[in-house]
């Protein structure tokens, strides 16, 4: 797979809202219907070039990757792929490893001393699906998630420039 090209730039278009909203995926799913994790993958793996960089991290390096699709009343709304380094999974986000079919909300929304990085956005280079990706950190240790939305209509999306 190549590597994805991300932004900070805001994907514009009414149909995009979610890739912009703050907080719980899981909770804005949920509004919707009945939510569902269905774990495609626990386990250790190599971290992707634009994810190594993202962790400040050397190419290659492995890391903990869970791989996940949520669905909303049996339909597939997102793939999600949260990772960390060795570090992060034998410290802050050891949880990460025996979540099974638990969200990742239920340890990045519990703990107030977690916070969340500014968003980037993309089109994954494969699918064309859009993704947004931000990095939590806890204990100075880094879980980086990436969400790709599966029923967002996305060509001819513009992209705002956020205004700080």
């Amino acid at each position: 797979m190549r590597p994805a090209f991300w932004t900070s730039a805001t994907p514009v278009a009414q149909a995009t809202y979610p890739l912009s909203q703050p907080g719980s995926l899981t909770a804005l799913l949920a509004r919707r219907g009945s939510v569902r994790v269905d774990v495609r993958f626990s386990g250790w793996q190599s971290a992707r070039p634009d994810e190594a960089q993202a962790l400040g991290l050397p190419a290659g390096r492995r890391v903990f990757v869970r791989e996940v699709c949520l669905t909303c009343d049996d339909q597939p709304a997102v793939l999600a792929r949260s990772l960390t380094t060795l570090d992060g999974i034998r410290g802050p986000w050891r949880n990460l490893r025996t979540l099974g079919r638990t969200p990742l909300a239920a340890i990045v929304w519990g703990d107030p001393r977690i916070r969340r990085s500014s968003f980037q956005f993309t089109r994954l280079p494969n699918e064309r699906l859009p993704a947004r990706r931000s990095c939590f950190w806890l204990k100075g240790r880094p879980l980086l998630v990436m969400e790709a939305f599966l029923d967002l209509p996305w060509p001819h999306t513009g992209w705002q420039t956020r205004r700080r």
